[in-house]
């Protein structure tokens, strides 16, 4: 008995509530939305020769400013994290903001390469109604970039940048335009310290694959023959598909061809006495694919070369005043989300956007007229892959 209260009496104290328990904190981490670095620097007005092909706006040095957040996430080799800018030109023509993803690799003695996809919000013109300003079709654009620079005492950096706005041809106009030019960055604190990924189950998407489509697609043509004019059809669409996938962690990354054998036919009066036609022979597709691994899932998005054949003609009470054949090139943009039912099984549902711009068209009695081609679609699919 007194051995027994002895001991009681000696034994450690029980802990009255989870206040006493000694507890070690998480490591510190970094706020999602936390400033990391600024650059700042003078970026070329419209410069030519590159994606949009020529410059029609005020040459002119743009001043640029760009905010980078703290890394999200990591993958092939290098981290995600947001970044926000604005390019303003002093001039009066086109200036923009701008909110990309940027993914950013750092390699030996402080170099480091970017590559940025968002969008683009800025102030220029929509339509061809100024011989010095280009007709951007839409205020909201497309906003791809790239960047290569040193970070020449860890902290410092120089670099050159370049970038692009444009809508994919989704509108009557799409003269896009280009900037590029050096930028100084400060970061601030230590280098990055990236989050490690939340530990849970991912499917493996890598290595190559084969599918089929099915879909409903909504098409159309606008001519330009003085005036615009705009002839539209719909119908099912159907194809295939092939690609190879790269997955780094919940990061994708690779490349996909699409072929849907459609025929699409149509015609619209071009001007009163004139009826313009097309008809597009086939819609093809080579294009990137990115995206990021939710369990099962993929969410993605793909952008690339759009290839269409076609054939346009105008004719007028049954005489033919001019004919173009040949094969045209644009862009194809689209996201959708992918689900892995199997090792070797799996099922999609996507909406893409191909925008062609035609071939000129030498209409008799009437001079050139051009014409563009889109076609909005709506398919899913079901995927193989070779695993």
């Amino acid at each position: 008995m007194v051995l027994a209260l002895a001991s009681l009496c000696c034994a450690p104290a029980i802990a009255d509530s989870p206040s006493d328990i000694d507890v070690v904190p998480p490591p510190d981490r970094p706020a999602l939305w936390a400033i990391s670095e600024i650059r700042a620097g003078a970026l070329e007005h419209d410069t030519t020769g590159l994606w949009s092909g020529f410059t029609l706006e005020r040459a002119a040095a743009d001043a640029n400013l760009e905010i980078l957040f703290t890394p999200w996430a990591r993958t092939f080799g290098g981290y995600l994290r947001p970044a926000l800018g604005a390019t303003v030109n002093f001039n009066g023509d086109t200036s923009k903001v701008y909110a990309d993803l940027r993914w950013e690799i750092e390699g030996p003695h402080g170099v480091f390469f970017a590559l940025g996809l968002g969008a683009a919000l800025h102030d220029g013109h929509l339509s061809a109604d100024s011989p010095t300003n280009k007709a951007l079709g839409s205020y909201v654009l497309f906003h791809p970039s790239a960047e290569l620079g040193w970070r020449f005492d860890g902290s410092n950096s120089i670099s050159i940048f370049a970038d692009h706005i444009s809508n994919g041809f989704s509108r009557k106009y799409n003269e896009g335009m280009d900037t590029v030019g050096v930028r100084l960055g400060h970061r601030f604190g230590a280098p990055e310290a990236v989050p490690d990924p939340i530990e849970m189950p991912a499917a493996d998407f890598s290595g190559p694959y084969i599918g089929a489509l099915a879909g409903y697609r909504y098409d159309s043509v606008d001519w330009n023959a003085g005036k615009f004019t705009q002839s539209t059809t719909s119908g099912f669409y159907y194809g295939g598909y092939a690609g190879y996938l790269f997955q780094s962690g919940r990061g994708i990354f690779g490349i996909e061809v699409d072929a849907a054998p459609i025929k699409s036919g149509m015609s619209t009066a071009c001007t009163a006495a004139v009826t313009c036609r097309i008809d597009v022979t086939g819609l093809y597709s080579v294009r990137s694919r990115f995206g990021w691994v939710l369990g099962n899932g993929m969410i993605y998005g793909t952008a690339g070369m759009a290839v269409a054949p076609w054939d346009g003609s105008a004719t007028s009470l049954g005489v033919n005043l001019g004919s173009t054949s040949g094969i045209n090139y644009g862009v194809a943009v689209g996201t959708g989300f992918e689900y892995k039912l199997g090792s070797h099984l799996g099922v999609r549902a996507e909406i893409m956007h191909y925008g062609l711009p035609g071939r000129d068209l030498a209409i008799t009695g009437v001079g050139a007229a051009t014409d563009k081609f889109e076609s909005l679609v709506g398919r899913a699919g079901i995927t193989w892959y070779f695993q």
